[in-house]
């Protein structure tokens, strides 16, 4: 069958690999259908690996953590009700189980976390095996939104960090896949969202995804939009999905005292930052990693209720063979990418 391997930084081979074998207890053999490209997969690609996790061995590997399929086969002591021929998305994670946050019901940071596309090979093949746990029905959603359910679920994981309560306002740092999916979620949960990024088109795809407000400019400049949309106070949340280092300063100074402050983005850089205005203007500041498998579920019911809004955000399409250029499109700013989707076709039988 054909999968797109990445042997090592920066070498991605397209080519025949072995079919997995029958399904093992508790498996499934699925077929992916589409996968999501993101930030992430690009870090993954160049070697970039420090903030996904310590010093594992990655390579080879065959990525692919955002992707819908549909199950062939059902190994021994699967649950009832799911089908061969059901359309599915991948829930990528796989805690130990043992250490504190598995204990804490927050597997989703478990410190030897496996995700499929990272630690175990992922979506950029025809078939693949994956325990049935990690699997959801996706009902009569198409391939391509049901592949957005994992970066939604990442902002439904986000949002209940950030604790925020219907009619409450929101920033939104980045307008990127995740970004976005966080401005939808956190606007049909009720809450009024402004969305910043510098580029104009993906700001006017946050107002097209639920966003009341959108804002760009330097750091006076960008206050100012806040203070005018917050009535002088500063936002009670922000949001960070921009990987960028100098992000955690910025949101700093555009949520109000006692405010909430979550960060998405991840990056391995560091940038300067004035501890003071923790205690200054009692700020909490929480990180947000991943997904449970509660927000995967609502994330589906999230998509399929936004089913007509999202494929807005897919600006790229490219077939498996083109895996190499996918992610050459996500890394190019001139190629104005949101979200770029693999096509992976059925293996010939």
């Amino acid at each position: 069958m054909l999968a797109a391997v990445t042997k090592s930084p920066g070498v991605m081979v397209v080519g025949d690999v072995p079919e997995p074998g029958p399904p093992g207890p508790q498996h499934v053999i699925v077929r992916p259908e589409a996968v999501g490209i993101c930030g992430s997969d690009l870090h993954f690609y160049t070697g970039d690996t420090g903030a996904l996790s310590g010093a594992r061995s990655f390579f080879p590997r065959i990525q692919g953590h955002e992707f819908s399929a549909v199950i062939e086969q059902l190994g021994p002591d699967c649950p009832g009700g799911m089908r061969p021929g059901e359309r599915v998305a991948v829930w990528p994670l796989r805690g130990c189980g043992r250490c504190y946050p598995c204990n804490a019901g927050r597997g989703n940071a478990c410190v030897s976390l496996e995700l499929v596309g990272i630690h175990r090979d992922g979506g950029l093949q025809q078939l693949l095996s994956v325990p049935v746990s990690q699997v959801f029905s996706v009902g009569d959603l198409g391939p391509e939104p049901a592949a957005f359910v994992e970066p939604m679920s990442i902002a439904v994981h986000a949002l209940g960090r950030a604790a925020i309560p219907e009619g409450q306002q929101v920033i939104i740092l980045g307008a990127g896949p995740i970004g976005l999916a966080t401005a939808l979620a956190a606007s049909a949960a009720g809450a009024r969202v402004m969305a910043t990024d510098p580029v104009p088109a993906r700001r006017d795809l946050a107002l097209k995804v639920g966003a009341e407000n959108v804002a760009w400019g330097g750091d006076g400049e960008l206050l100012d939009a806040v203070k005018a949309w917050t009535m002088g106070q500063g936002a009670p949340a922000v949001i960070d999905t921009t990987g960028d280092p100098e992000a955690l300063a910025q949101a700093t100074h555009l949520v109000c005292s006692a405010g909430r402050v979550v960060v998405v983005g991840m990056s391995t850089a560091a940038a300067p930052l004035r501890s003071g205005v923790f205690p200054e203007k009692e700020i909490d500041v929480l990180g947000s990693s991943c997904a449970t498998a509660a927000d995967f579920r609502s994330a589906v019911t999230l998509v399929q209720a936004h089913r007509e809004t999202i494929p807005a955000l897919f600006s790229h399409r490219f077939p498996l063979t083109q895996a190499r250029e996918a992610i050459a499109c996500v890394a190019d700013p001139a190629a104005g990418a949101v979200k770029v989707l693999i096509t992976v076709g059925a293996p010939e039988l």
